[in-house]
């Protein structure tokens, strides 16, 4: 009887699996392939309990290798020489990370749809379409020319390639990440080209969002004046990223060109769909580091929490290289030799975005509706024509021609979003540059001087570079190729056909913003403007205010810091923002207007210490009351069908309510009366406590946690499975724990510069990127609760610990 039943479940099985092998209706899953008993999703389960050790050989190397790999997943490769080292980096990242590489290059050169299809109302088409106009694949091929001439940089990038490939190259159908199953194709070879993909896939992440169009759009509007008064350069009491009392040397300075005087951008108004936008969507990061003066046991300490996209697989991958030239430890990206977040001997460095304004639109004058030339410094200019072909999953082809000019590619145009005028743009991640060649020097450096020379090569997107040493000095610089504009030039839309509007020149690299061992004994960055008005150049930026200033004042206010006061800064959950404003909101109310209830969270919201804590329900009250208010305030002016524009920034909303009795700014058409400040607030209190009573009429439920959890979805996003979802976390957008519902701390390190290296990390994530594997997403809940690992930092194979064995040999 059994082996009946077992005939008979064999034969279903193999019938269904026939029944799927290709994809069914619109999704772009191929279900047989998944269910395949021969090669499905259970090939992808991985055990639990990994062997103690394993020896294999590969074609790829040179010499033997041997390969640590910690309780946590962690690789820890020694190698005999770098070629080697960068080699077993590539087979290792492939066999945790294969799919996630792929994928998001794949993403970067618009070919998405290859493995999804269209997408519903051909959203993945149209995603595509916009990564191959923004030009990052152009920008990777100029920054490719560079790196085949440079072999300090060509080596380590197709060492690495070869051992992915390697890798692939060994895969049997049924070791297939189980991606690659559900979607129905098979990995392609990998190329030292893909990383300069990578590298600009990171630009496009961290330096596309320019505020230009919105920006236009309001000054047509509204007028020079009102602009000025929404959107400061600099803001009033800043905290900035070098010492405010920094000089500069102006007789060093560059003239910085004059603004030509017939530019008039407020003549110009562009429909563009979308919502408004303001500065809560900034993707930020914290990153510090404390002399050796102001710590508890004398060695410099550093931090850094990069805030971005969570997804499952991570974006980080933590990995220790060691070879007789180097020994670094840290964060590395898949899809690129070295570290990129991390440490050494004798350094440690770390990054946030420096939210320069390195990209421009302008306005491009066709000459017929040929489009073939465009109007340039009097003369008409060849246009270059690319057709790109898109190779839809199924086989259909879509062909979309993408037009250059010498400022850059046309982004808009009538055949895609369009803005009424076409719209090419200027942006410094289209130049050749060399962003791995300042890791892999970071990943060999031994002092300040090394970490200056590493910077050299890195364009874009600018980053504050935190350094510190073992030999104790400590220093940030603010690193890019940075365009020396004229005051203002690329806060509105240009004019292509104008010599004088093009970008004249870069500030040089030794002028850029940077601090070396400051007398305040620390350096910070967390998104915030680099300098005060004393600098000589343009700062146009997207900046952050409240996690700036706060983190500046727990460094200033603390000497003898340790590494436990590191963690608390990292995981601080008070929101300066509610501390400067709700006193204020809270004397306007009218408390004898007030219901029963009403009066219950007043007082409640009183006491409240402004920490955003999960388990908590004044962050939700304030969150809920500081919207609805925000949005009485300018919603009816900002919601034009059709016309992007942008909300002034959440501090600038601060000032503006404790200055005007009367919101005059903005007013409904046709309403001749102006609102007064009180009402407002009055009003938006009523609405929320009246929207959490309706639901539940115990405030002490309305927590943090009812309102905001973190999702960590899966990186193709459609895959529910496979993220988690929910996950309860402190902080929020503003806040140095700046955990939101889809970005936050990417990868949390401390590290202390002793004879002896003492470091601690943690990601949202784990170390393998098959969802079978229990180390899929092993750090998430440590994560969400504030807690760390410490990082086995070696020196030798030889050493003792909870390790198991790779010994890898030339085949």
């Amino acid at each position: 009887m059994r082996w009946i039943k077992f005939i008979l479940s064999l034969i279903i099985t193999v019938l269904l699996a026939g029944a799927l092998l290709s994809p069914v209706g619109s999704t772009p899953f191929a279900f047989g392939k998944f269910f395949d008993p021969f090669g499905g999703f259970w090939e992808n389960a991985e055990p639990v309990e990994q062997i103690a050790a394993e020896s294999y050989s590969l074609p790829g190397i040179e010499e033997t290798v041997t390969v640590k790999v910690d309780k946590r997943g962690v690789p820890h490769i020694f190698a005999q020489n770098e070629k080697d080292l960068f080699y077993v980096q590539g087979y290792l990242t492939a066999k945790d990370r294969l799919w996630q590489m792929e994928f998001q290059m794949l993403a970067a050169e618009g070919r998405l749809t290859e493995v999804v299809g269209r997408g519903p109302e051909d959203r993945v088409l149209e995603l595509d379409r916009a990564a191959r106009r923004k030009g990052i694949t152009f920008g990777a091929e100029r920054t490719w020319e560079t790196i085949k001439t440079d072999p300090e940089s060509l080596g380590p990038l197709e060492a690495y390639a070869h051992g992915v490939n390697d890798y692939i190259n060994n895969l049997l159908p049924g070791e297939l990440p189980i991606e690659y199953k559900l979607l129905g194709y098979k990995p392609e070879k990998w190329t030292a080209f893909k990383t300069c993909l990578l590298m600009k896939y990171m630009a496009n992440d961290l330096s596309w969002r320019s505020y230009d169009i919105e920006h236009t759009n309001a000054l047509s509007l509204w007028g020079k004046e009102v602009f000025e008064t929404l959107y400061p350069e600099f803001e009033k009491g800043g905290e900035p990223i070098v010492p405010k009392e920094t000089r500069w040397r102006r007789r060093d300075a560059i003239p910085v060109p004059d603004a030509p005087r017939d530019y008039f951008p407020d003549s110009l108004m562009l429909a563009v769909q979308g919502e408004p936008d303001h500065d809560a969507s900034i993707i930020g990061s914290n990153n510090w580091a404390v002399a050796p003066s102001k710590t508890k046991n004398g060695h410099a300490l550093l931090a850094n929490d990069p805030h971005l996209g969570l997804n499952l697989p991570s974006i980080w991958y933590e990995i220790q290289l060691h070879a007789p030239s180097m020994n670094a430890y840290g964060a590395s990206l898949p899809g690129a030799p070295g570290v990129i977040i991390g440490f050494n001997d004798s350094i440690a460095w770390g990054e946030t975005n420096g939210s320069r304004d390195v990209l421009d639109h302008y306005v491009i004058q066709y000459r017929n509706a040929s489009k073939s030339e465009y109007l340039h410094d009097g003369q008409w200019l060849k246009i270059e024509n690319r057709i790109e072909e898109y190779k839809l999953k199924g086989g259909e082809v879509f062909r979309d021609t993408v037009r250059y000019t010498h400022i850059g590619p046309v982004m808009y145009d009538t055949e895609f979003q369009d803005k009424g005028k076409p719209i090419a743009v200027r942006w410094m991640a289209h130049e050749a540059s060399n962003e791995a060649k300042t890791f892999l020097k970071l990943n060999h450096a031994h002092n300040y001087e090394d970490y200056v020379d590493a910077l050299q090569t890195f364009n874009c997107p600018a980053q504050n570079f935190v350094f510190a040493s073992a030999s104790g000095d400590i220093a940030i610089w603010q690193q890019g190729k940075i365009p020396n504009k004229w005051k203002d030039q690329g806060v509105f839309v240009l004019d292509g056909s104008r010599k004088d509007h093009m970008w004249q020149g870069y500030i040089p690299i030794d002028q850029n913003p940077h601090t070396l061992n400051p007398a305040q004994g620390f350096v910070q960055s967390a998104n915030q403007h680099p300098t005060t008005a004393l600098y000589p150049y343009s700062t146009r930026g997207r900046y952050e205010d409240h996690r700036g200033r706060r983190l500046f004042d727990l460094l200033d206010r603390k000497d003898s810091m340790t590494v436990e006061d590191m963690k608390a800064i990292q995981l601080d959950n008070y929101y300066l923002g509610a501390a400067e404003v709700l006193p204020f909101m809270l004397a306007e109310l009218d408390t004898l207007a007030l219901s029963p209830k009403e009066r219950e969270v007043y007082d409640d919201m009183k006491s409240w210490d402004y920490q955003y804590v999960s388990t908590t329900h004044e962050p939700t009250v304030f969150n809920s009351w500081w919207s609805k208010l925000y949005r009485s305030v300018w919603m009816d002016d900002f919601q034009i069908e059709g016309m992007a524009l942008r909300y002034p920034k959440n501090r600038r909303f601060t000032e503006l309510l404790k200055d005007s009795i009367n919101l005059s700014y903005f007013r409904v058409v046709g309403d001749t009366t102006v609102p007064t400040r009180q009402s407002l607030i009055q009003q938006s209190f009523k609405e929320t406590v009246t929207q959490f009573s309706d639901k539940d009429p115990n405030p002490e439920n309305w927590t943090w946690s009812t309102v905001k959890k973190t999702d960590i979805n899966h990186l193709s996003v459609t895959l529910n499975p496979f993220s988690r979802q929910k996950v309860e976390t402190n902080g929020n957008g503003g806040i140095l724990n700046a955990t939101g519902k889809r970005t936050g701390p990417s990868w949390r390190m401390i590290v202390e510069m002793g004879p002896t290296i003492k470091a601690l990390g943690i990601y949202p994530g784990g170390q393998s990127g098959n969802p079978g594997s229990a180390s899929y997403d092993q750090f998430i809940d440590d994560w969400a609760a504030g807690k760390y690992y410490e990082l086995d930092f070696m020196h030798s194979p030889d050493e003792e610990g909870d390790f198991r064995t790779l010994t890898i040999t030339k085949e």
